[in-house]
């Protein structure tokens, strides 16, 4: 298989990938919130929860960020063209701003109900990331349908 193949197959792979992280991210973080918590005690499986939650949330950051050290420096220039690179801001930019409407509705919500700051941390951290991977599979989605 050439650089160029190699390459298509991973974009498309790439654009069909992000929105399914996302749904599959968001369930995870809602079996955090109906199951095990913190604040039940200091049982092992708490603490195996919220390491699954920080593996998952950096192994995301990561492909988010672009970074593919296993392929050769050809498919990645191919897969990192400038319309990846454009949408891969535009996805950060989305997470962030997700972010930040999470933060003034926390803020908002714990002036009724105390709040912790782990469950606030997990609020933020799950809307950031859940908002990028949806917008960056959208816009390679639309760029593959478009090209």
């Amino acid at each position: 298989m050439t650089d160029a193949e190699t390459a298509d197959r991973l974009v498309h792979r790439r654009a069909r990938m992000m929105p399914a992280l996302a749904a599959m991210f968001v369930a995870q973080q809602a079996s955090y919130f109906t199951g095990t918590r913190m604040d039940e005690g200091t049982r092992l499986v708490n603490y195996v929860a919220i390491a699954g939650f920080l593996a998952l949330s950096i192994v995301l950051l990561v492909g988010l960020a672009g970074f593919d050290g296993f392929k050769s420096a050809q498919v990645r220039a191919l897969t990192n063209d400038e319309n990846t690179r454009a949408n891969r801001a535009d996805a950060l930019r989305f997470g962030f701003l997700a972010t930040m409407i999470a933060a003034l509705a926390l803020y908002v919500l714990s002036l009724f109900e105390p709040l912790g700051a782990r469950e606030a941390i997990h609020v933020l951290m799950t809307a950031g990331i859940a908002v990028a991977l949806l917008r960056f599979g959208m816009l390679e989605r639309r760029a593959l349908k478009d090209g």
